[in-house]
């Protein structure tokens, strides 16, 4: 039996999923006003936020471009992008393969102490296991705001 802290990751990104799958493809790219990033951004940043926070502290290979990084990393939003970023339909594939990518890296290593300890506020991510849960966590963040994004767009 997989472990439990999966069985969420999965639960978590089923959920991601079906909140994007519920906006249409033409507001995807809108920021309404009184936010800073669209839902394209935030689905973007989910992804993300895997390869920064959980490849890049247990020195893990990532599946990500720096490029892709740099239009989703926290702190960023569209108004700054020089560029075109990637499109929703190349984010909604990645979200589809991460997690099984996530377990086929991590399993039989939950317990395996990263190299840096990170600190947020009072919870320490000392394992792999803890930065999955911070990501869960985190993941589920966003899918809130994809929700608050998609009602301030009248979806």
């Amino acid at each position: 039996m997989a472990d439990a802290i999966f069985e969420q990751l999965r639960f978590t990104r089923v959920y991601t999923l079906k909140v994007l799958s519920s906006v249409s493809k033409e507001v995807v790219d809108v920021v309404p006003a009184g936010f800073n990033n669209n839902i394209l951004w935030n689905a973007g940043h989910i992804v993300g936020a895997y390869e920064q926070l959980l490849y890049a502290n247990t020195g893990d290979a990532g599946q990500l471009s720096k490029e892709f990084i740099d239009f989703f990393k926290g702190g960023t939003k569209p108004s700054d992008w020089q560029e075109e970023p990637p499109s929703y339909e190349e984010i909604i594939t990645l979200l589809e393969q991460q997690v099984e990518q996530v377990i086929s890296t991590y399993e039989g290593r939950l317990d395996e102490i990263i190299p840096k300890e990170i600190k947020l506020g009072s919870f320490e991510i000392k394992t792999v296991r803890d930065m999955i849960s911070f990501n869960i966590f985190h993941e589920g963040l966003h899918a809130g705001l994809i929700n608050g994004l998609k009602k301030s767009l009248g979806q």
